[in-house]
Protein backbone atom coordinates (compact mmCIF):
# COMPACT_ATOMS: atom_id res chain seq x y z
CA UNK A 1 0.00 0.00 0.00
CA UNK A 2 0.73 3.56 -0.88
CA UNK A 3 0.13 7.07 -0.55
CA UNK A 4 0.13 9.97 -2.98
CA UNK A 5 0.23 13.43 -2.05
CA UNK A 6 -0.90 15.58 -5.41
CA UNK A 7 -0.54 19.37 -5.22
CA UNK A 8 -2.20 21.68 -7.59
CA UNK A 9 -0.98 24.92 -8.08
CA UNK A 10 -3.78 27.15 -8.67
CA UNK A 11 -3.84 30.74 -10.90
CA UNK A 12 -3.21 33.63 -8.52
CA UNK A 13 -6.76 34.46 -6.38
CA UNK A 14 -8.82 31.04 -8.32
CA UNK A 15 -7.41 28.53 -4.84
CA UNK A 16 -10.57 28.78 -3.15
CA UNK A 17 -12.51 27.94 -6.99
CA UNK A 18 -9.83 25.16 -7.28
CA UNK A 19 -10.96 23.34 -4.44
CA UNK A 20 -14.29 23.29 -4.77
CA UNK A 21 -14.25 22.32 -8.16
CA UNK A 22 -11.74 18.94 -7.07
CA UNK A 23 -13.90 18.60 -4.00
CA UNK A 24 -17.34 18.70 -5.74
CA UNK A 25 -16.68 17.34 -9.08
CA UNK A 26 -13.02 15.84 -9.96
CA UNK A 27 -12.98 13.85 -6.80
CA UNK A 28 -16.16 12.46 -6.51
CA UNK A 29 -15.59 11.07 -10.23
CA UNK A 30 -11.82 9.40 -8.66
CA UNK A 31 -14.09 8.03 -6.09
CA UNK A 32 -16.46 6.37 -8.38
CA UNK A 33 -13.81 4.49 -10.16
CA UNK A 34 -12.59 2.81 -7.11
CA UNK A 35 -9.62 5.57 -5.25
CA UNK A 36 -9.52 5.84 -2.12
CA UNK A 37 -8.92 9.78 -1.25
CA UNK A 38 -7.80 10.70 2.63
CA UNK A 39 -8.51 14.01 1.99
CA UNK A 40 -7.83 17.50 0.35
CA UNK A 41 -6.55 20.64 1.37
CA UNK A 42 -5.80 24.06 0.85
CA UNK A 43 -2.42 25.25 1.47
CA UNK A 44 -0.47 28.47 0.97
CA UNK A 45 0.12 30.64 -2.26
CA UNK A 46 -3.25 29.17 -3.76
CA UNK A 47 -2.38 25.26 -3.99
CA UNK A 48 -4.86 22.43 -3.13
CA UNK A 49 -3.38 19.20 -1.99
CA UNK A 50 -5.37 15.88 -1.63
CA UNK A 51 -4.15 12.73 -0.57
CA UNK A 52 -5.08 9.54 -2.52
CA UNK A 53 -4.31 5.90 -1.05
CA UNK A 54 -3.55 2.70 -3.19
CA UNK A 55 -2.89 -1.10 -2.67
CA UNK A 56 -0.37 -1.31 -4.99
CA UNK A 57 1.28 -0.08 -8.83
CA UNK A 58 -1.44 -2.23 -10.30
CA UNK A 59 -4.33 -0.75 -8.38
CA UNK A 60 -3.45 2.86 -9.48
CA UNK A 61 -2.59 2.00 -12.89
CA UNK A 62 -6.43 0.72 -13.30
CA UNK A 63 -7.72 3.15 -11.18
CA UNK A 64 -6.40 6.19 -13.29
CA UNK A 65 -7.35 4.31 -16.70
CA UNK A 66 -10.50 4.04 -15.89
CA UNK A 67 -10.87 7.56 -15.06
CA UNK A 68 -9.02 8.55 -17.65
CA UNK A 69 -11.52 6.46 -20.22
CA UNK A 70 -14.58 7.94 -18.44
CA UNK A 71 -16.34 10.18 -21.25
CA UNK A 72 -16.38 13.22 -18.10
CA UNK A 73 -12.99 13.14 -17.89
CA UNK A 74 -11.47 15.71 -20.82
CA UNK A 75 -14.38 18.29 -19.84
CA UNK A 76 -12.70 18.11 -16.06
CA UNK A 77 -9.12 18.34 -17.15
CA UNK A 78 -10.27 21.29 -19.26
CA UNK A 79 -11.19 22.91 -16.13
CA UNK A 80 -9.05 21.88 -13.91
CA UNK A 81 -6.52 23.49 -16.77
CA UNK A 82 -7.73 26.44 -16.99
CA UNK A 83 -8.14 26.59 -13.54
CA UNK A 84 -4.34 26.19 -13.01
CA UNK A 85 -0.88 27.72 -13.65
CA UNK A 86 1.84 25.32 -12.81
CA UNK A 87 2.15 21.60 -13.60
CA UNK A 88 0.49 19.11 -10.57
CA UNK A 89 3.23 17.56 -8.31
CA UNK A 90 3.08 14.31 -6.58
CA UNK A 91 4.96 12.79 -3.81
CA UNK A 92 4.32 9.20 -3.05
CA UNK A 93 4.75 7.88 0.51
CA UNK A 94 5.10 4.49 1.71
CA UNK A 95 3.71 3.93 5.42
CA UNK A 96 6.79 3.15 7.74
CA UNK A 97 6.69 -0.65 9.68
CA UNK A 98 5.47 1.58 12.52
CA UNK A 99 2.81 3.44 10.65
CA UNK A 100 -1.18 3.14 11.76
CA UNK A 101 -1.59 4.24 8.10
CA UNK A 102 -0.82 0.48 7.23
Amino acid sequence: MFYEIRTEHAQPGRGAELARYLDETVIPLHREHGMQVVGSFTGAADTVVWIRRFEDDADRERILDAVHQDPRCAALAATVSALTGDPAATIRLLPTAGSALR
